[in-house]
């Protein structure tokens, strides 16, 4: 059955190192080895349930260097990697700054970091954060458990556990 794009509100956004992941060859939940989960994720894409940020859209295009496969599917995907809500974003984000201003910052010069519009957009919309980083200091994982925020946060095995996929050979 073929459902429209968007049909549902959004549940979860996705972290550019979950897509590096399922794009990449080294990972078990590479769509190489696992293509049945990227398969589940591409209707949970098709059905809005499954977002991302356009700042997300910004780090796989700005330098190259997450796989011309990677940056074909967003390109010719963009529209799953929602616009900035300036406003309500922004109000978070500041927010976040006096206690993760290197988490805010990305710890380095760079004019595009996902992060803190990744945890902005997930509390705005109420939503889960898949990624892989590991919750260590200025990770995802850590500013979202803080309560300040309390936003859920999963990874792609989470993922499978919670949307209780089965893969069979």
């Amino acid at each position: 059955m073929q459902t429209d794009l968007f049909s549902k509100p959004p549940q979860y956004t996705i972290d550019t190192s979950s897509l590096i992941d399922i794009f990449g060859a080294e990972k078990m939940v590479s769509k190489a080895y696992t293509p049945g989960l990227w398969e589940k994720m591409l209707d949970l894409f098709a059905q809005g349930i499954l977002i991302s940020h356009a700042e997300v859209l910004k780090e796989i295009k700005k330098d190259g260097t997450k796989g011309e496969e990677l940056y074909d599917w967003a390109q010719a995907n963009a529209v799953v990697f929602r616009d900035y809500d300036w406003l309500n974003e922004g109000r978070i984000i500041r927010s976040m700054s006096p206690k993760y201003v290197s988490f805010v910052s990305g710890g380095k010069v760079s004019p595009h970091h996902a992060d803190p519009w990744l945890v902005a957009q997930a509390k705005v919309l109420k939503l889960k954060v898949v990624t892989e980083e590991t919750p260590k200091k200025y990770s995802i994982p850590i500013v979202c458990l803080d309560p300040m925020f309390n936003v859920g946060c999963i990874n792609l095995v989470g993922l499978v556990k919670e949307r209780a996929w089965k893969f069979t050979a």
